[in-house]
């Protein structure tokens, strides 16, 4: 009996927890709504990688951004036979590189989120851009050949504000990379957690 009586507590636990959450969500997006995007500067945890950030605006819905990172390389385009390398020269492995990046986004349904009453805070919004990434030399893999790697990738990608200070972050795109002596089209993707300062 007692189980039966313990699992009916949780459930009426949770279902309470839930309309608390669901309430003060109601509440706060009304005090976070705005249709022009600020300037932040975050320190970025992506699912394989660090970097920090500096997002400024340039106009009510658009910003340039620029920043520094070790981020995972997973090269898998163009597809070669069983043991060979892209081309790049690297085998089909997780590396970590060193990278600067600047970019161009978009913030473009900021008043659409604003009408139908979401939270915009801290730039929460789904955008559009380019981005162009310097990737230096792979940390951890001796037979990378290549010096310095050039990256242009269109992107979209969304942010969502989770907490005063905490931003969760989607960005992909495809990307077309050269070292001037050889070139290959990848993918962008990053995903993870903006601390804001």
């Amino acid at each position: 009996m007692k189980s039966k009586y313990a699992i009916k507590t949780l459930c009426i636990s949770l279902i309470v927890f839930a309309f608390a959450i669901k309430v003060n969500a109601q509440d706060s997006t009304k005090n976070h709504q705005t249709t022009t995007i600020n300037s932040l500067t975050k320190i970025k945890a992506y699912l394989i990688g660090i970097g920090i950030e500096r997002e400024q605006k340039v106009g009510n819905q658009s910003i340039i951004y620029f920043g520094g990172a070790i981020e995972s390389v997973v090269p898998f385009f163009p597809m070669q036979p069983f043991g060979a390398s892209d081309a790049l020269m690297i085998d089909y492995s997780i590396n970590f590189s060193p990278l600067v990046y600047l970019g161009f986004r978009n913030y473009y349904n900021l008043l659409s989120r604003t009408k139908k009453g979401k939270a915009t805070k801290n730039n929460s919004a789904s955008f559009v851009g380019l981005e162009y990434s310097l990737i230096a030399p792979i940390l951890i893999h001796k037979r990378y050949t290549s010096n310095f790697v050039n990256s242009i990738s269109p992107v979209w990608g969304f942010q969502n504000n989770l907490s005063k200070n905490l931003n969760l972050e989607l960005v992909i795109g495809p990307s077309f990379q050269t070292d001037f002596t050889k070139s290959r089209v990848s993918a962008l993707a990053k995903f993870g957690f903006s601390y804001l300062l």
